[in-house]
């Protein structure tokens, strides 16, 4: 009797229990299966992000389309002044109203539409409504509310400024972004004002300065022409890593307005940040604007690279604005047709040492050739 109970409680008893090494390797084992798993959830996360933000972006192509639709095929105009909606109502040499405010009603948002063209009518009659360029963010904080509020259509939830209210003008952040194809743009100049023909604004791209460009105009086709893209809203005003969407004061306009110089000039040496960032960026920071240095990007420079302005970033310079966004390896951008698609950062751009050009074949390769709406090329391989 004693031998069995010593063979059940002493010497010979079964453990119960870890001991501290078995505990630390059941430890080491779900940090090592964690550590598997995290990048897989994370990968699964942006995935789906990518997929929203393509979603909003087909939603825009959509609206484009059925405004088109509604007004004898003809898109409206990503540049033109403010008061009256048009340039012979305007008062000063910038235009600002960009083309989103007018596709509002075909987003589902009547009751904003209806707040900016009242607040436009009555500007007619009692400019005191605006200062300096007339633009809505020169309103009264009473006066606010439709371009301060957030439309989820305009933002791509990669970005971690996602609807974010700016605390220098009041407005929504934006993530969308006009094509100004595959030549350098400034946003007050017109074409006829420019010095050389090299220089000269041409217009190649589906969006234009006072131009309100109609479908048979883009005689590349509908399904082979870019008409928007994703930008990063810049984390600060000041920002110098190029995800964030760093612009350098670099003067990339030589005559002939070659692509290569902002490359060559604009990096610093560890190719991620610039060697002199602009300062007082406004890139993505009003979603009703419409000035090019402000809400453009251009095909002569690949996407997620640096950008160039001449000179300080408001004046009225030349600049090649590349699109940025957060998703590996790319940019979201949706076509004239409505379609949208996945932009790769090693995209074919051709001879970027190449004079852009004012017609024919872009020297750009695939992305200058998806910017230009006649340059007769193929994108086959887009």
């Amino acid at each position: 009797m004693n031998a069995l109970f010593h063979s059940k409680n002493g010497a010979g008893a079964r453990r119960v229990g870890f001991t501290l090494v078995e505990l630390l390797v059941v430890i080491a084992i779900i940090g090592i299966l964690i550590g598997l798993l995290l990048p897989a959830v994370q990968a699964a996360r942006e995935a789906a992000r990518r997929m929203q933000c393509a979603n909003n972006f087909k939603q825009l192509g959509l609206a484009m389309l059925t405004y088109a639709d509604a007004n004898a095929d003809t898109f409206p105009c990503a540049m033109c002044y403010y008061l009256g909606f048009n340039q012979s109502q305007g008062t000063v040499h910038c235009p600002v109203n960009g083309a989103v405010p007018f596709l509002l009603p075909y987003m589902e948002q009547n009751a904003m539409y209806e707040e900016f063209t009242g607040w436009a009518r009555k500007s007619l009659d009692n400019p005191s409504l605006t200062s300096n360029y007339g633009t809505p963010w020169d309103l009264s904080g009473a006066n606010r509310t439709w371009f301060g509020t957030k439309i989820p259509t305009l933002l791509c939830p990669s970005d971690s400024a996602n609807g974010e209210v700016s605390t220098v003008t009041g407005s929504s952040c934006t993530n969308v972004y006009y094509c100004a194809g595959d030549g350098m743009w400034t946003f007050a100049r017109r074409a006829d004002q420019e010095w050389t023909p090299r220089s000269n604004i041409s217009p190649r791209a589906v969006w234009q300065r006072e131009v309100w460009r109609k479908m048979s105009g883009i005689t590349d086709g509908t399904s082979n022409t870019i008409s928007l893209s994703e930008c990063v809203v810049p984390i600060t005003r000041d920002t110098n890593v190029v995800r964030q969407g760093a612009v350098a004061a670099y003067q990339p306009h030589d005559g002939e307005a070659r692509p290569q110089l902002c490359m060559d000039n604009g990096y610093a040496a560890d190719r991620k940040t610039v060697r002199n960032p602009c300062k007082n960026l406004w890139r993505g920071r009003i979603w009703s604007n419409g000035r090019a240095a402000d809400a453009w990007f251009t095909c002569t420079l690949p996407p997620n690279s640096v950008s160039c302005v001449a000179g300080s970033f408001n004046a009225n310079e030349w600049g090649s604005f590349a699109p940025t966004s957060y998703h590996p390896g790319g940019v979201t951008v949706v076509r004239v047709d409505g379609s949208v698609a996945f932009v790769s950062d090693t995209v074919d751009t051709g001879n970027l040492s190449a004079a852009q050009v004012t017609s024919g074949a872009s020297p750009y390769g695939v992305w200058g050739a998806m910017g230009s709406i006649n340059g007769g090329e193929t994108t086959a391989n887009f």
